[in-house]
């Protein structure tokens, strides 16, 4: 009778366990990040940071692959070099945000607000830039050396209309 009573409360905590170790992110790392909004360099890999205020955040260099960063606040964030694959950022505000070099592949920029963000040198090679861009606000977004879909590369603002983007076989 005993074995009976102990078996569910064992395998319930091996599954707990299993859960925490299955997470990539650090939790000091994100414990510091939302204590005092500085975080450079640090693991914040399938972290839910999911409607966070984090706006002037310090995450230079940090691991945000496959994060949960919908609807976050990171206006002014430095995410320079920063590495997203997969991350979660539609609906997420990056109004004044550096993104510098960041690592943009299989992000969703649906209703991403970039209002003057500096994606210089940003890879950004899955996105198709007409369609990607087509719900975004681009004004003062800084996309030179930027790296899109088909060889796309941005090369800074064009003296008329258009992106300042072209295919690398243009050049």
């Amino acid at each position: 009778m005993l074995l009976v009573r102990v078996l569910p409360i064992a395998a319930s905590t091996l599954i707990i366990v299993y859960t925490l170790s299955a997470s990539a992110f650090d939790s000091q790392d994100l414990t510091t990040l939302l204590a005092t909004k500085i975080c450079n360099e640090c693991n914040l890999e399938d972290a839910v940071l999911r409607d966070q205020q984090l706006a002037g955040a310090q995450l230079r260099g940090a691991n945000l692959n496959r994060a949960d960063l919908r609807a976050a606040n990171l206006r002014g964030a430095d995410l320079t070099g920063a590495s997203l694959t997969q991350a979660k950022l539609s609906h997420t505000d990056l109004r004044g945000a550096k993104l510098r070099g960041a690592i943009l592949i299989g992000v969703d920029l649906n209703e991403t607000h970039l209002i003057g963000a500096d994606l210089r040198g940003a890879d950004l090679r899955h996105l198709d830039i007409d369609i990607a861009f087509e719900f975004v606000e681009l004004i003062g977004v800084r996309l030179d050396g930027a790296k899109f879909k088909n060889g796309v590369r941005c090369a800074g603002f064009p003296t008329k209309g258009g992106w300042g983007c072209k295919a690398a076989d243009d050049e």
